[in-house]
């Protein structure tokens, strides 16, 4: 009797403790960014199930399934203490490259392997297992992101001259995964690599010059790929001389004949949206070519109004008006700003604003280095394609496929956003925090989140 008295009492011991551990997490827990996710879901779903109302699409159901998914994800992620991922970022990072290369390799031969890796709109990017797919490029961008946050929380950083080679290590780190999403090719997932990797060297405490030499070799190339677009413009003029007219779609008619003489790394169906912004009625003259999503884009975006139509009522999805692949997706937001307007709009950037806001107050306040690169990284990330995606649905952004995070439709990029706010939670519930102890040292109240960001961890 005595016997079992005790084995009861010390699983109830076990029980209480492990109880206020939970209790004691889900007191720390941050509840702003949930929130957040939760709205900007809903909103997500309402507009995928409006863009293929007419057609039957039963996408906005997968995606509450993806969303459910996710969710669970995120609880996993953020349950487990960030420095786990820290002391694990090797493997991560190998895994992540790991999945790129069969594609890459695919990619770079131009071949498949039967239906499991096979071309998609003459890109290839995805594993297809039946009907699903996955895209390692989405997950890739987490772990990068990992690994870069160890690599620049074990050294400060300062003067080029002093830490390039922290600086090289950090290239390499990058590099590897953006040149083999580059071959798929994806053109939107490599840009999200080149902020990234530049905003954890600020933080890390890399001085301006760097920045401003970097800044002159981005201009440079971007000097060159305007030169670029401006020959492949005079290609299309040259076509058009020899037609004797202006075609339906010469951007279509002149496609492979370009890459024969240009050196840079561009498809012929990349440089059509580069100069469908720069120039749309030089690429396509009747405004059904290369220049139609975005033009349609833009019609969809005015034709909402201050106000917006109301909940399914918006007709240029449902009408076929906008791409049926990419409504959902790519263009979901012009499909939302058509049902619910300028104030809609507003309203679902505030939402991102304050979750980018809240990312960097996360990462700001932790005394923790490699929890405050992971938490501005992911700030970074999502910014990024808020940014980019809004920018193409209004004419601002040239088209390169990137998604609305937890908004547009994809099972791949869901769970990797609901990773990237996992690992956000994982900072603020498990991060040390102004007078808190950190490895049994108690951290001052005064020290800010510069000093914190120049100590190794």
């Amino acid at each position: 009797m005595t016997h079992s008295s005790s084995y009861a009492r010390s699983w109830s011991s076990v029980f209480l403790e492990q109880f206020e551990k939970t209790w004691s997490f889900l007191c720390r827990t941050d509840k702003v960014a949930p929130l957040i996710i939760l709205i900007l879901s809903l909103l997500g779903v309402s507009g995928i199930y409006s863009s293929g109302a007419l057609r039957g699409s039963d996408d906005w159901l997968k995606q509450i399934y993806f969303l459910l998914a996710g969710g669970f994800v995120y609880c996993v992620v953020a349950s487990i203490p960030f420095k786990f991922y820290r002391d694990w970022s090797n493997l991560f990072y190998i895994l992540g490259v790991a999945l790129l290369i069969p594609i890459a390799v695919c990619a770079l031969l131009k071949m498949n392997l039967g239906h499991f890796i096979h071309s998609v709109n003459g890109s290839r990017r995805w594993y297809f297992i039946g009907s699903f797919g996955l895209q390692p490029s989405e997950f890739a961008k987490i772990t990068t992101l990992i690994m870069l946050a160890k690599l620049l929380s074990l050294k400060p950083l300062g003067a080029f001259r002093e830490s390039w080679k922290w600086v090289l290590k950090a290239a390499i780190v990058a590099g590897i995964p953006w040149l083999l999403i580059v071959v798929e090719p994806d053109l939107g997932s490599s840009i999200v690599y080149v902020p990234l990797t530049a905003a954890l060297l600020w933080l890390a405490g890399l001085t301006r010059r760097f920045f401003w030499s970097a800044g002159a070799a981005a201009l440079l190339f971007v000097s060159v790929v305007s030169v670029d677009i401006y020959f492949y413009r005079e290609r299309i003029v040259t076509y058009y001389q020899e037609q004797g007219e202006r075609p339906r779609d010469p951007a279509r008619d002149i496609q492979g004949q370009y890459e024969k003489v240009s050196w840079l790394p561009l498809k012929d169906y990349q440089r059509a949206r580069l100069l469908s912004f720069v120039d749309p009625n030089a690429i396509d003259p009747k405004g059904i070519g290369a220049s139609w999503n975005v033009r349609q884009a833009k019609i969809s975006v005015g034709n909402g109004g201050v106000t917006g139509k109301g909940f399914n009522e918006g007709m240029q999805a449902k009408l076929g008006y906008l791409p049926e692949l990419a409504a959902h997706n790519d263009f979901l937001f012009s499909v939302l700003a058509e049902e619910y307007g300028l104030v809609g709009c507003a309203g679902i950037l505030l939402l991102y604003l304050l979750l980018a806001f809240r990312a960097l107050q996360i990462g700001l306040r932790v005394r923790d280095t490699f929890g405050s690169l992971l938490a501005v990284g992911i700030s970074v990330v999502l910014m990024v394609h808020v940014l980019i995606n809004v920018g193409m649905n209004i004419g601002l952004m040239p088209v390169t496929g990137l998604s609305l995070p937890f908004m547009s439709y994809g099972g791949s990029f869901v769970l990797s956003c609901f990773i990237l706010l996992g690992l956000l939670q994982s900072v603020h519930s498990h991060a040390p925090r102004e007078g808190e102890h950190n490895n049994g040292v108690r951290v001052p109240d005064s020290l800010n989140a510069s000093q914190s960001l120049s100590s190794p961890v």
